[in-house]
């Protein structure tokens, strides 16, 4: 029973985590749109050889969701991804930090 109890409070928290990283993604798309053809400035390149720009983390609610499990797992967040951004958008750092 108790096992079971554990389990469906995990479910719930997912499904709360899931929800509240989607308002985010969204909101974060919505609110860099305007930057979306900015260079990140991170030296690293798209599989192209062009180099990123904040499109390519933030462009689509997919990105934006990915982008956010990298920054949660702590892959590469700061210099990678967060820097780069918040240097067009200071306001992101209350949502990064």
């Amino acid at each position: 029973k108790g096992l079971v109890s554990s389990v469906k409070a995990l479910v719930w928290i997912t499904l709360f985590l899931v929800m509240l990283k989607a308002i985010v993604a969204v909101s974060l798309v919505q609110g860099l749109r305007e930057y979306r053809d900015e260079p990140m400035g991170n030296g690293l390149t798209t599989p192209t050889g062009e180099p990123q720009v904040v499109g390519h983390f933030f462009g689509t609610v997919g990105q934006a969701f990915f982008s956010l499990f990298q920054i949660m797992t702590l892959e590469s967040w700061c210099m990678g991804i967060v820097r780069p951004v918040m240097f067009y958008a200071p306001w992101t750092t209350w949502i990064f930090v």
